[in-house]
């Protein structure tokens, strides 16, 4: 009998577990509440982008933007972030120092039961510091 309940007792964590793993996708539908950055981090950004207005040497048509992948945790704290989509020159270098040194906040995503993980495209713009939420293939999220 002690054997079946330490199963079943082994069992409930590793499912508690595994849902407090999981990572949403910014599209998923289940979402009540998607992530967006805090007015304090977009503000922080602003203030700390030495680059904002300098455009790359060689930039393409696409400009001088960068785009990030990271984590939002339940907490609203960026975890993990990566260069998704870089022009190089620095600039990539620049905005993960940039996302990775902000002291703010976002506001976390949600879904009915409670706050959750969730996996963010997040495009940088140095020259009109038009930052947005992007989708995996970089285009626009709507």
């Amino acid at each position: 009998m002690r054997i079946l309940i330490l199963i079943c007792f082994a069992f409930l964590t590793y499912n508690v577990k595994a849902q407090s793993e999981k990572i949403y996708d910014y599209s998923n539908p289940s979402l009540t509440i998607k992530p967006a950055p805090s007015e304090e981090f977009e503000i922080w950004l602003k203030e700390n982008n030495q680059k904002l207005g300098v455009k790359a040497p060689y930039s393409s048509k696409k400009g001088t933007k960068v785009t990030l992948v990271f984590i939002v945790d339940e907490n609203g704290r960026i975890q993990n972030p990566k260069i998704w989509r870089g022009i190089g020159q620095g600039y990539d270098e620049y905005a993960y120092e940039l996302i990775k040194s902000n002291p703010n906040y976002w506001i976390s995503g949600k879904t009915d039961a409670s706050n959750v993980k969730t996996e963010v495209y997040y495009q940088l713009d140095f020259m009109k510091n038009n930052n947005s939420i992007r989708t995996k293939e970089n285009d626009l999220m709507k």
